[in-house]
């Protein structure tokens, strides 16, 4: 098994804790380190990470505010008291450093079907998020599902706009820490690594795996009862396939480049130079418009002075688009909300017509 290492873009896999740590040393400092949230059995014949490989042994939970991070604290403490301490779940807490929160909670491996795994994570996390009402509950995580990347721990935050470190690191949390302390207080802490390590029990969050198979069930139409095992579970839903989702051509998926992203497009052709968010509010804007790849790969060639947009994989030729675009669409990602232009500065009024 391995994990992908990105900075944030993903850079390299790594097998061992040994391999991971050398790559932190070489990174940490200059860069943000991230890590999958997930690890992977397979490689793609391209050798490429085969997401659909992913070993299904946490949720994770990211939480973001640009404006306001103690909205990210209320709501991990809501995530806490709502659904962990109900279901008798010791979740792993982290303050990233800067604008938000992570949660985890691990269990034993849930061997789903290679082809329900992105869609039963996405979906599950979408309805805790609706479920609970967690307004920071960042979607563009969700909707990357198991190819989320998770900001490492005890690495300093940087500022990916300005690339400046802000004094904090991204620490580990135990819950009456989470609980008590002000945001304040939480940010002292973080002015350096802490060594606290968590005692992971998979096998006493359990009730999280069988959560996980009720919601499938539910989806598939799958009939089952409370006491069900989750092996019975898990062999009711192998033959099963989600239903197929029809898009047709009008708004229901094909949507206009709202304006904003426009500007933006128009922003950094000038400026010769964009940031790996405003890149991702393009190309999945751009995809959920209808867009051709090389029609995508275009604009960032466009954009780019040199071999930067190259470099990162957002084109390899003029109209030859890059992997970004091609794990974009693979994923299925949905276009920025409204509420994240807003937060990226990406929109400048509460009222225009983007969040329609």
């Amino acid at each position: 098994m391995f994990r992908e290492f990105g900075t944030p873009a993903r850079i390299a896999t790594f097998s061992s804790q040994e391999e991971g740590q050398d790559l932190v040393f070489k990174y940490i400092g200059s860069t943000n380190c991230y890590v999958s949230v997930y690890a992977f059995r397979n490689k793609t014949e391209a050798n490429k990470t085969d997401y659909d490989s992913a070993v299904i042994e946490t949720i994770w939970f990211d939480f973001d505010d640009d404006n306001d991070v103690s909205n990210c604290l209320e709501d991990v403490r809501k995530l806490y008291k709502e659904y962990c301490l109900p279901n008798n779940l010791i979740p792993r807490i982290f303050y990233t450093g800067g604008r938000g929160f992570q949660l985890n909670i691990d269990f034993e491996e849930l061997p789903l079907p290679d082809r329900l795994k992105r869609k039963v994570i996405r979906n599950y996390i979408m309805f805790i998020k609706d479920k609970y009402k967690l307004k920071s509950l960042d979607e563009h995580c969700i909707n990357n599902s198991v190819a989320c990347l998770r900001r490492m721990v005890n690495t300093p935050y940087i500022h990916k706009k300005t690339q400046q470190k802000n004094g904090r690191y991204c620490i580990p949390m135990n819950v009456s820490e989470v609980l008590q302390y002000s945001m304040e207080e939480i940010e002292s802490l973080s002015v350096k690594p802490r060594t606290q390590q968590f005692a992971i029990n998979r096998a006493s969050n359990e009730k999280v795996a069988v959560n996980i198979l009720h919601y499938l069930c539910d989806e598939l139409e799958i009939k089952y009862t409370p006491t069900n095992s989750i092996h019975f579970l898990l062999d009711a839903v192998q033959s099963k396939e989600y239903p197929q989702e029809v898009y047709s051509c009008s708004t229901d998926y094909i949507k206009p480049v709202r304006k904003c992203i426009v500007n933006l497009i128009d922003k950094c052709i000038a400026e010769g130079h964009s940031n790996h968010s405003e890149n991702n509010a393009i190309a999945t804007e751009l995809i959920n418009a209808g867009w051709k790849d090389n029609n995508i790969a275009f604009v960032f060639s466009s954009i780019y002075e040199g071999q930067d947009g190259r470099r990162w994989g957002w084109y390899t030729g003029p109209t030859e688009a890059g992997f970004q675009i091609k794990n974009l669409r693979t994923k299925g990602i949905n276009r920025f909300s409204k509420n994240k232009l807003l937060q990226l500065n990406l929109c400048k009024c509460n009222h225009c017509g983007c969040g329609r």
